[in-house]
């Protein structure tokens, strides 16, 4: 008896003595948070803390690769959260500031947080959860291009995540559901929504925001219950949603193709489990050579699939049915999305008879009505202009127009449209892309990274950016991107009744582009891939 009263009061001793470091810790030092699974040491400046690696999942190697992801292990010892990690297992080729400079491979569950210096868990700010893009097979959070200092300053938490890319994260067979890298993000959403407190967040206010396939994820998560109760407000940029998520048929025949490449069984998983990260990456590459019967694959070939149960349906299809999340919104896109694919897919000039041809094969039915408004160039001249044109409408401007659309007719939330026309004083990394504003070229402004980009910007430009910043914290805070902190223009919410879009440029203005756009009809009724036929 008197050894388990030792026991008790020795358990006793210890929990009030954790309990008062924890304490103590907490209340003077801010270069530590507690999470769930243990505490963080980040590192503190002037303004803000960030708090770096942070894991919100156990590594998906060995038996855990084409695995759900499972909660963090749990440590005791304060965890270095001082230095980013590296990004997931892919070939990255977006070039300096968005690649990691730190090195890929498959244990990559990990987010950064960026907050305020001096904030606690009675905070309660608005928190930003930011999904990066690269077709679903390239990317990370951890690059300087998303630094979060200019939100944390602004009294937003930021939060980068990172999610399993190509066959890693979306192989799907008969066995394998292909949405692991969803899941991933559904996973660092509920990590937000469990530990963002600590950090000074409120849980009950966090804005999900993509760019490209971030932002495509951030539509597919509007149509899935495994995530709408984790966010409570969207932001979409570029989101090339007329590509397609893929359906299960599709997801196998690449999987076939995959298999066949890296000498396995598709459904053998000890064998597929024994290929190093290399052997897989390999096999990935060789499949996107083989796309030729359905060119506009090659921008996606591995994404969500959709199997009735984590993703239901494409997101084209529950706007247009009523069945999206109903939050506050705002998606947009930029002028010349579509000239840095199609000028690396031909790196040549294209020729009218080839432009025809690739027209054709793409809008079999309606080429005879497609062609009058994107009329080849004269013989000899090259049609790689008019060909971005026409993929920057089909895949990006138009696919906008008709979700945006479909959102207000069925959602009392406001949904705010913006089109980013400015074009960039510094050149462009791509020489195609100089004088235009290709996809992504908004990034560093939004994010006010632009130093870290290595972009020496006009004083009219750097002003701009601090705009662009204050729409992004407004909306936020206020779900409003007018309300809060000072902006150039009032930027109206698309009604019912009237459409109005931002138009982003040194001198923003608000105008109505989408009432009345031949070129927009005319795509509409190819019904985006025969998505949302009547």
């Amino acid at each position: 008896m008197n050894k388990i009263l030792f026991i008790t009061l020795l358990f006793l001793f210890i929990n009030i003595s954790l309990a008062k470091r924890r304490s103590y810790l907490t209340n003077t030092d801010a270069s530590i948070a507690f999470t769930e699974y243990g505490a963080i040491k980040g590192l503190v400046s002037d303004t803000h803390r960030v708090f770096y690696g942070v894991p919100f999942a156990q590594p998906p190697e060995g038996r855990l690769r084409w695995e759900d992801p499972i909660d963090p292990l749990p440590w005791n010892n304060l965890r270095d959260a001082t230095n980013q990690k590296p990004q997931c297992a892919q070939r990255c080729n977006l070039g300096p500031g968005v690649c990691s400079s730190i090195g890929t491979s498959e244990d990559c569950l990990y987010l950064d947080v960026f907050t305020p210096k001096d904030a606690n868990s009675k905070s309660n700010l608005p928190v930003i959860v930011y999904c990066p893009g690269g077709a679903f097979s390239v990317g990370t959070g951890a690059v300087p291009l998303y630094d979060g200092t200019k939100f944390a300053q602004s009294n937003v938490i930021l939060v980068n995540i990172n999610y399993r890319l190509g066959t890693f994260g979306f192989l799907g067979t008969d066995l394998m559901h292909g949405n692991y890298g969803f899941l991933d993000q559904v996973k660092a959403l509920e990590w937000v929504n469990k530990n963002i407190a600590a950090f000074g967040g409120n849980k009950n206010k966090v804005t999900f925001w993509g760019e490209s396939a971030g932002a495509f994820s951030v539509a597919t998560h509007l149509t899935s219950t495994y995530s709408r109760q984790y966010f409570h407000a969207a932001i979409s940029f570029s989101s090339p949603l007329t590509v397609g998520l893929k359906d299960k048929a599709t997801a196998r025949g690449f999987a076939n193709r995959f298999a066949q490449n890296i000498s396995c069984g598709i459904e053998d998983l000890s064998c597929l489990r024994g290929k190093s990260m290399e052997e897989v990456l390999d096999a990935q590459e060789s499949v996107r050579f083989s796309v030729f019967d359905k060119p506009l694959d090659a921008f996606t070939i591995w994404s969500p699939v959709i199997d009735e149960e984590i993703v239901p349906m494409q997101p084209l299809v529950a706007a247009k049915e009523g069945k999206a999340y109903d939050v506050p919104t705002i998606i947009g896109n930029v002028k010349d999305e579509a000239i840095q694919f199609i000028y690396a897919f031909s790196p040549n000039l294209l020729r009218p008879i080839d432009y025809r041809l690739y027209v054709g094969v793409i809008f079999p039915l309606q080429q005879s009505k497609i062609l009058p408004l994107y009329p080849a160039a004269p013989i000899g001249q090259d049609c790689r202009p008019i060909m971005s044109e026409l993929i920057t409408d089909y895949l990006f401007r138009c696919q906008d127009r008709y979700y945006l659309n479909r959102l207000v007719a069925h959602h009392n939330s406001p949904v705010y449209h913006y089109n980013y026309v400015h074009v960039k004083s510094t050149e462009h990394a791509f020489e195609p892309c100089d004088g235009k504003s290709c996809h992504g070229n908004e990034l560093s402004l939004f994010f006010n990274t632009y130093e870290k980009m290595k972009e020496n910007l006009t004083p009219e430009e750097k002003e701009l950016a601090e705009d662009l910043n204050n729409y992004i914290v407004n909306f936020a805070t206020n779900h409003n991107p007018n309300t809060g902190l000072p902006v150039p223009v009032d930027w109206p919410a698309v009604t019912k009744t009237r459409n109005s879009t931002l138009i982003i440029d040194v001198d923003p203005v608000v105008r109505d582009v989408t009432t009345n756009d031949a070129r927009c009809d005319a795509l509409d009724l190819t019904y985006y891939r025969n998505q949302v036929r009547p």
